[in-house]
């Protein structure tokens, strides 16, 4: 069977792999994806494009990216090469705190709220 040649502008698993780290640096940070995409100079779709891998990311978008999240260009390269020793486990860590903060704030009632944080407290101990 004769394979036709991929097309340069074709997605990889690396281009999945990339925008997967992106997304996950992202929300771990609680960085909206609007808010990313204004300090990089793109829209919320196409970083949204990028997070999925539908769109490749060239290497100067990257490497704004990275500065933008902080982070060295590395990591982005390390993860799709499944290198990967940025603390994995503390991102999800980060990740998993800022979304119990955001559905703590959403919590309306005071005595809720208080009754959430005795039983982490509980929890705790």
């Amino acid at each position: 069977m004769i394979r036709k040649p991929s097309n340069s502008k074709d997605t990889s698993e690396v281009d999945r792999a990339i925008g997967s780290k992106i997304n996950e640096l992202r929300i771990s940070m609680g960085i909206t994806r609007q808010d990313l995409a204004s300090q990089v100079g793109v829209t919320h779709q196409q970083l949204q494009k990028y997070e999925r891998g539908v769109n490749r990311i060239t290497v100067s978008r990257l490497f704004d990216i990275s500065r933008a999240l902080n982070v060295p260009i590395t990591v982005f390269i390390d993860s799709a090469s499944g290198e990967e020793d940025f603390s994995a486990g503390e991102n999800v860590k980060q990740r998993m705190c800022v979304e119990t903060m955001r559905d703590f704030l959403s919590i309306k009632r005071q005595d809720q709220q208080d009754a959430v944080r005795k039983l982490i407290r509980a929890l705790v101990q």
